[in-house]
């Protein structure tokens, strides 16, 4: 009885573990799902978020600790309390209470589609890919590859 016990901790120690481990680097939303204000999507040093001034903006974090804007859709002060919603037919739009403030404009009809902030840098609509930021990044290390193979 006591082994069991302490298996069963075991397990809910690990869930609990697992749960909290996920819940801090999400980096994919499915349709139906919403990024409220504050609330991001996150790949290691590139962070998706809904900012309060109602601006969705991609940065990514560089090596002297800053934060570089490499796409926004251009709305700060277009609304209050704004969010980002990722429909059922493959849109991303991003609302003022009941406004439309901005639209990927990615509408393909009724399907499973998720968001999915990528390691190289772009934020991108699958369910057959229907939009990108189109901010993949190189990595230093295949630029210095690239580089090399040029001067043979």
């Amino acid at each position: 009885m006591a082994s069991y016990a302490l298996t069963l901790t075991m397990v809910m120690s690990f869930i609990l573990a697992m749960s909290t481990m996920h819940a801090g680097a999400e980096d994919t939303m499915f349709n139906g799902e919403r990024l409220l204000t504050n609330q991001f999507l996150q790949n290691g040093p590139y962070t998706f978020i809904m900012q309060g001034d109602c601006n969705l903006v991609l940065y990514v974090k560089q090596d002297n600790n800053q934060n570089k804007a490499l796409w926004a859709s251009g709305t700060n002060g277009h609304g209050n309390s704004c969010f980002l919603l990722l429909q059922n037919n493959g849109n991303m739009v991003v609302f003022s209470g009941t406004d439309v403030v901005w639209s990927s404009g990615s509408t393909r009809g009724p399907n499973i589609y998720r968001l999915v902030m990528q390691t190289d840098g772009n934020v991108v609509i699958y369910g057959g890919a229907t939009w990108a930021t189109n901010t993949m990044q190189r990595r230093k290390t295949m630029m210095m590859v690239v580089n090399a193979t040029r001067l043979n």
